[in-house]
């Protein structure tokens, strides 16, 4: 399942009709198709990376909340009743989404609205929910959009209404979408790191690769149960520990970075998309890049998951060679996107970040807002 584009009215501050495409709209050049586009069925391309820049408060998290919310429905059929979509407003939320599976291109149509009887408030219904299909053509690529051939599917099976039609199509429950916030309390559960890799039925060895990027003493750890685990140093020693002591041994950038990368890897195994809120905050620049890069090498992203994360750092744009897979979040009456190719005409061999740095996307910040704020430090 991948998903094509998604249209949504009514989820918190985004404007009416807020919509964001995996698919390219630019030429597709030899190299695009070998590093930045993933072909997932005759000529259907999608995204192998996309970005999302923009300044502080221009809504930048807003939109990949959007993404988590949809990968849960595509992933658990359900909305996680942790994630509070109604927190600005109480209207009912409305989802056109667009998505291929198994040779078919579907359309589907929902309405998500609060269970207001719930204890908790927080339990979501789907209403008027439709779907649509029509087999995919090399001859449809140019029309993804056009609904005008779909045809309905009749599904006659009466689900809970917290449930998603979806699932009478794609069936099994599987991670589709890995969500990644900025916050750092997701990569402190190492119980959850290593029973995603149980998951994978790995033998564990990427483990010791993967903390010795972060930790060159470290040579491997292992989980003994959910609340004792063993490390083993390279220079022999071994020592076991409490969850709690294990956190406080470890750095906090290896905690970080054994908790995202385990995602990656379980991303890049299963083919699940991941989304990345302010990949800058995690690491440094080099690290940052070769992760991006990762996700652009066929050798590793052999099943076409995607990477998009949202970031403030300018430069990492300089690795596309395309501009249609970047998407600028501006914030004014409401939050809107806008295509780097679609809406900013230029050409894409040059310097995406120089074009950040001389403000040609209105994204710096705000030069008399800053000269006010020195004035009172005078």
């Amino acid at each position: 399942m991948k998903l094509l584009r998604i249209v949504a009215d009514g989820f918190k501050l985004c404007e009416k009709n807020f919509t964001m495409s995996f698919v390219p709209t630019g030429n597709k050049t030899a190299a695009d198709k070998e590093f930045e586009l993933e072909e997932i069925d005759n000529e259907l391309y999608v995204f192998t990376t996309l970005g999302i820049i923009g300044k502080n408060a221009s809504g930048k998290t807003t939109v990949v909340e959007l993404l988590s919310i949809i990968y849960d429905i595509f992933s658990n059929y359900r909305i996680n009743s942790s994630k509070n979509i109604f927190k600005f407003i109480d209207s009912p939320l409305k989802l056109d989404i667009t998505f291929y599976n198994d040779g078919i291109i579907y359309r589907y149509l929902t309405t998500l609205e609060r269970n207001k009887n719930s204890m908790d408030n927080t339990s979501i219904f789907f209403r008027e929910e439709h779907l649509y299909k029509r087999e995919y053509k090399k001859a449809h690529a140019r029309e993804l959009f056009n609904y005008d051939k779909f045809e309905e599917v009749q599904l006659n099976i009466k689900l809970p209404e917290d449930t998603s039609m979806i699932y009478l199509i794609l069936k099994d429950i599987t991670l589709r979408g890995i969500y990644c916030p900025s916050d750092d309390y997701v990569y402190k559960d190492y119980a959850q790191a290593f029973n995603l890799y149980k998951l994978l039925n790995d033998n564990l060895k990427i483990i010791t690769s993967l903390l010795k990027m972060f930790d060159e003493h470290l040579e491997n750890i292992k989980m003994l149960n959910d609340n004792k685990y063993k490390i083993f140093y390279t220079n022999g020693l071994t020592k076991e520990v409490s969850r709690t002591e294990l956190y406080e041994i470890l750095s906090s950038g290896t905690t970080k970075g054994f908790g995202l990368f385990t995602f990656v890897v379980y991303s890049l195994r299963t083919g699940a998309d991941l989304i990345i809120d302010e990949i800058e905050n995690h690491f440094h620049k080099t690290l940052v890049e070769n992760l991006v890069n990762l996700y652009k090498d066929k050798s590793v992203n052999k099943n076409n998951a995607t990477l998009i994360f949202t970031t403030h750092y300018c430069e990492i744009l300089d690795l596309f060679s395309r501009s249609d897979n970047i998407y600028i979040s501006k914030y004014n009456d409401a939050i809107v996107l806008e295509n780097m190719h679609e809406n900013y005409k230029f050409r894409s061999e040059l310097s995406k970040s120089n074009k950040f740095y001389n403000n040609e996307f209105n994204t710096n910040v705000s030069y008399d807002a800053l000269m006010n704020f020195k004035k009172e430090l005078m």
